[in-house]
């Protein structure tokens, strides 16, 4: 069970560093393996490519000039993506990338390179939570980002986790809200409620759909019927909290699901309502 802090906070006040919290957390029985930033990358701002042009001595390498809002750096580059006007994220000379990378001033092949322009791995997130696209290069920020200013919060993946290593009967400990229980006990605070409200329609689910349970071993299953859904991203929330829990993001409704189950520990599933099986018709055109 991987624990983001972002996620917990929005149900019990935690006002201590996410190494404490593993520690206190260990002193009441509960087991972890790592707890740390989801971002470990240091010394990174946001910058502008004014210009991008082919290296003379290379055929993909190019040299960029880059404003990071207190100067202009000239920085080699390899991406294949990177273009002039992009908003990108930068690595100064100085900063440590996860693997023990320094990043210094240095001379790739008669030019002057002052830092790195970033892929989303180079600053530590798994290929598995990013785009194609963002896999085939660096990665491109927004052109509301602002120049010389912290890429990890625009990105809102200022994160911590803490990955547990949970035992068996603590099963109440699979979701955020039961950590946020754990939690408020362990430091005396109270915790909020989740909001549950929403705005029903008046079409009752049972005149198009019927629920045929043909197994013991399934004991409650309930079903609710969303209308005019429209498939696209999620919010950045949205994933980058199912990336600090280690749930891949795919699209708003699969990702809305793994976010429910993930706060509240209940399992969901979306189905198409257009591929399941309806009741047929009658001659009065009523559903049976």
């Amino acid at each position: 069970m991987k624990l983001s802090k972002n996620f917990v906070k929005d149900y019990v006040d935690v006002d201590v560093d996410i190494k404490t919290l593993a520690e206190d957390m260990t002193r009441i029985g509960n087991e972890y393996d790592e707890a740390r930033k989801l971002v470990e990358a240091t010394n990174l701002t946001i910058g502008y490519v004014k210009t991008c042009d082919m290296h003379p001595d290379s055929d993909h390498l190019h040299v960029c000039k880059v404003d990071v809002g207190s100067e202009v750096l000239n920085i080699v580059c390899g991406a294949p993506n990177v273009k002039a006007g992009q908003k990108v994220i930068v690595a100064l000379p100085g900063a440590e990338l996860p693997g023990g990378i320094k990043i210094k001033r240095n001379v790739i092949r008669g030019q002057e390179s002052n830092g790195m322009l970033c892929s989303l791995s180079e600053i530590g997130i798994e290929s598995k939570y990013q785009s194609e696209e963002d896999k085939a290069g660096i990665h491109i920020l927004g052109e509301d980002a602002k120049i010389g200013e912290d890429p990890v919060k625009y990105m809102e993946l200022d994160d911590e986790f803490i990955d547990f290593d949970l035992t068996a009967n603590r099963g109440d400990l699979l979701s955020i809200l039961g950590m946020a229980y754990e939690i408020g006990a362990l430091y005396g605070k109270k915790v909020k409620d989740i909001d549950l409200s929403y705005k029903a329609e008046k079409e009752d689910i049972n005149d198009s759909f019927k629920l045929d349970i043909k197994t013991e071993n399934c004991k409650l299953f309930l079903a609710k019927k969303v209308m005019n859904v429209e498939i696209k991203e999620s919010p950045e929330f949205i994933k980058n909290r199912l990336i600090a829990s280690g749930i891949r993001p795919i699209n708003n409704v699969v990702d809305i699901s793994n976010y429910v189950m993930l706060e509240t520990g209940q399992p969901l599933h979306f189905y198409d309502a257009d591929k399941l099986k309806r009741k047929n018709r009658s001659k009065n055109g009523k559903r049976k």
